[in-house]
């Protein structure tokens, strides 16, 4: 064999694999920084000042409260209870102790994080629940499927709590 192609062969095996490994690795000799970095497509993105929130012009305006407050004694059915002071965790506890002193209430559940409770009484069954209010919290009587329940038996029970608390 030939001693020149002794010799050359690995150097050409050498530069090869620099050549490969340069060209792999994304070297930096064959890319210009310059020329991508000033290209619009990287600027940030800028919203027009009337674009950045919505027209809310033509939307409807909410009216103005007659004098008092919602929860004012005025606007409160009969079978509104409000004990105020006391959030709906701080009542939660007290319902389910006047429940409990009521003859013919069955408490069927407890949801302490609704503060809500599952009765059967007279023969129905709804939830007693208390919610957060203005200046306190609502006791309310609600049917399985959500209604508000101002009637009937749990009216009734409604009126027995409230003596209790």
């Amino acid at each position: 064999m030939n001693p020149m192609l002794r010799t050359l062969r690995p150097l050409l095996v050498g530069a090869l694999a620099i050549a490969l490994v340069a060209a792999a690795s994304g070297c930096h000799w064959f890319k210009h920084k310059s020329e991508y970095a000033a290209s619009k497509e990287d600027r940030p993105l800028e919203v027009p000042p009337d674009l950045d929130r919505p027209d809310t012009s033509g939307s409807t305006a909410l009216p103005a409260l007659a004098s008092g407050t919602v929860n004012s004694a005025s606007t409160l059915r009969a079978t509104d209870v409000l004990v105020s002071g006391s959030s709906a965790t701080e009542l939660y506890p007290k319902i389910g102790a006047a429940l409990q002193g009521i003859a013919g209430v069955t408490i069927n559940g407890r949801a302490e994080g609704l503060s809500s409770y599952d009765v059967s009484y007279q023969g129905q069954n709804f939830l007693v629940r208390a919610q957060d209010s203005q200046g306190g919290s609502r006791l309310m009587a609600l049917s399985a499927d959500g209604r508000l329940l101002n009637a009937g038996p749990a009216a009734d029970l409604l009126k027995l709590v409230r003596a209790k608390l």
